[in-house]
């Protein structure tokens, strides 16, 4: 075996390697935004703890579900609205907007939340 060929098969090593470490790295990654991804979306977790700050939202009939997380993220009331929207599609209260005007908390998680927004539990008053 002379140089030319040994220089070769450890340049072919090296990609190799290369190449698996690459791969490894981004499997890891992957699995690490998946699990990041799956307990936040079972952990629920509120924005703040305690008692939080009280903010209004208005919701129109025209908002669709990723409209009002859009908001509700703007507003500081959620983290993630990518979350809050697979939260809704995941939850009971999936698609069943009701426009209005209502109080929601920092302090609140997104369970809580889609239960005011949805159920129409803790409405202040009615958009017409």
């Amino acid at each position: 075996m002379d140089v030319k060929q040994l220089l070769g098969a450890i340049g072919a090593m090296l990609v190799k390697i290369v190449l698996s470490a690459a791969a490894i790295i981004i499997v890891f990654k992957l699995a690490v935004a998946a699990y990041d991804f799956g307990f936040n979306l079972f952990a629920d977790i509120p924005m703040d703890e305690g008692e939080g700050r009280t903010v209004s939202v208005v919701i129109s009939e025209n908002q669709d579900t990723m409209d009002i997380a859009k908001m509700l993220e703007e507003k500081g009331l959620i983290r993630d609205a990518k979350m809050f929207f697979v939260q809704e599609k995941l939850s009971d209260y999936k698609d069943q907007t009701v426009s209005g005007t209502y109080e929601l908390n920092t302090a609140m998680s997104i369970e809580e939340m889609l239960a005011v927004l949805y159920d129409n539990g803790e409405m202040t008053e009615a958009v017409e």
